[in-house]
């Protein structure tokens, strides 16, 4: 009985250490067990997010459009069959930075044989976001051209600019809803 207990003990010590163990049985049968583990001292530093909310937006006069300027040539300006003409059109976009303040949970753990509990901390941190780009929407410029396939333009950079910002100043004002409890 000692030498089972003695034999399985250092079989569950080589396969914890990823060795390999071999035994002679009473047929005269040998028998390798071959194992590995995961077991390598690393440690692992994991996050969860437990709460995110905004600190600061923003005002809508602090928004800046980024415009830019092709020129195309138009085919029946405004639905007038023959004037054609090259023009200079403009697009704009406009990106929020914003701060967001954040409460994850850090998890150290261990691969080690000896278990132990995972560490875990709180922690608080700020962190600056930006959205998506919010750009001026062509459908809404003040020339058309072609009569079938209509396309809309903007030829002036203020009224692209002023599409622009009037979406991100939409996005704006739906967060407020979200902005960080004072206190917290």
């Amino acid at each position: 009985m000692k030498g089972r207990f003695l034999a399985v003990a250092s079989l569950s010590v080589l396969l914890a250490a990823g060795g390999a163990f071999a035994q002679q049985n009473k047929g005269g049968k040998l028998v390798v067990v071959q194992g590995s583990s995961s077991v390598d001292g690393k440690t692992n530093v994991t996050e969860k997010l437990l709460e995110e909310c905004i600190v600061a937006l923003p005002s809508f006069k602090e928004l800046e459009a980024d415009v830019t300027a092709r020129t195309e040539v138009l085919k029946a300006i405004n639905g007038e069959e023959g004037k054609n003409d090259q023009m200079k059109v403009y697009t704009a976009t406009v990106r929020v930075s914003y701060k967001v303040r954040q409460k994850i949970l850090i998890i150290i753990t261990q691969n080690t044989l000896d278990a132990s509990a995972p560490v875990t901390r709180e922690e608080e941190r700020i962190v600056m976001r930006e959205t998506p780009p919010f750009e001026s929407d062509p459908g809404e410029g003040n020339v058309f051209a072609g009569r079938s396939n209509r396309k809309y333009y903007y030829t002036s950079p203020e009224a692209a600019a002023d599409n622009a910002k009037k979406r991100a100043q939409i996005w704006v004002g739906q967060q407020q809803n979200v902005l960080c409890s004072v206190g917290k």
